[in-house]
């Protein structure tokens, strides 16, 4: 570490813009997460009484990723290098960057398995196949298998963390001349060799990848086969078309905002390549992710869209309004406004 060196950087480079930027973030976004919470708790209509709770468990799994990351952890990363430090509440509580960070990480998988449970609960429901009885028998595992080999296969992370004094001191040496705040912050180094946390993370979106498709492609196949055979009415498969593509969409809006930072890392890991404002930037645009899935939730779903209009048509309406009216005594008159 070289205290004597100038480094390159600038405001976009500091931890200061990362943290007060996801304070922003913070606040514009929880008003739309309480709103969705309000809509889906009392304005979910009763034919959507089966999804209600997943719904709501995917809003909920949302809420905890965003303020994990933009009010717990808010991590300052040391791009190509799975090193850092907190700029949350947790600097607060004294515990390692490791902690914080891993639960971010946690609530980001959490929130794939709950549009994989959805996406299962509507194969359930609606599918017809011969082995639906044995389906059944499984679904009260469903959920349980998911979250237990997940937190087993993320719990081994934490066995990989190396000596910090050594790993410190090869991680500043792979990096440019950094501001003396940086090497005199609590940078921790979650692990020196990032194959086995990069595997972990491919073969979970490989795993939900297929998993969505699967159930799907045999949603669109068997709803069709149905309709055409008249086991399925046609308002019943509207409605289903409805949902399903709601659903669709509010997980392809996430999915947008996690593309273009994962990929950014990608190709900054590959070249070796260090940018700090650029990995600020990418944080920023991943914190993006609440809102925009609220919004699409809000907006795509017509009973919640309607709520909306309706919450907001009403407080307008409150308004304190402007009135003349108009006074005339003997000679005088005016207008007295109220």
């Amino acid at each position: 570490m070289d205290f004597s060196c100038i480094p390159d950087v600038n405001y976009f480079d500091s931890p200061q813009f990362l943290a007060i930027s996801m304070h922003i973030v913070t606040v514009i976004v929880t008003p739309f997460h309480f709103l969705g919470l309000y809509c889906v708790l009392y304005e979910t209509p009763r034919q959507m009484k089966g999804v209600k709770w997943y719904l709501l468990n995917l809003h909920v799994s949302v809420m905890l990723f965003d303020y994990s990351v933009t009010l717990l952890t808010i991590p300052f990363l040391l791009a190509t290098k799975l090193a850092g430090f907190s700029l949350g509440l947790a600097k607060y509580l004294s515990v390692p960057f490791i902690v914080p960070a891993l639960t971010a990480v946690y609530c980001f998988g959490l929130m794939f398995i709950a549009i994989v449970v959805i996406f299962e609960n509507r194969f359930r429901v609606i599918c017809t196949f011969s082995w639906k009885p044995k389906w059944e028998s499984f679904k009260s595992m469903f959920m349980p298998f998911h979250y237990f080999i997940y937190t087993f296969m993320f719990s081994i992370i934490f066995f990989l963390v190396p000596d910090q004094k050594s790993a410190l001191q090869q991680v500043f040496q792979t990096f440019p001349c950094l501001p003396r705040e940086i090497y005199e912050a609590p940078v921790y180094v979650i692990a020196d060799d990032v194959t086995f946390p990069v595997i972990v993370i491919f073969l979970g979106v490989v795993a939900v990848t297929v998993e969505i498709l699967f159930y799907l492609m045999y949603l669109i196949w068997n709803s069709i086969k149905q309709l055409k055979e008249n086991k399925m009415s046609q308002k019943t498969f509207q409605l289903q078309k409805q949902f399903l593509f709601a659903i669709i969409v509010q997980s392809s809006v996430q999915m947008i905002c996690f593309i273009i930072p994962l990929l950014t890392f990608w190709f900054a890991f590959l070249e070796g390549y260090y940018n700090q404002g650029l990995v600020n930037f990418q944080f920023i645009i991943a914190s993006l992710h609440g809102i925009v899935s609220t919004l699409a939730m809000l907006l795509l779903h017509k009973p919640y869209r309607a709520a909306v209009a309706r919450i907001f048509w009403r407080s307008m309406r409150l308004q304190p309004q402007t009135t003349q009216i108009s006074v005339i005594s003997g000679k005088r008159s005016g207008t007295v406004l109220l």
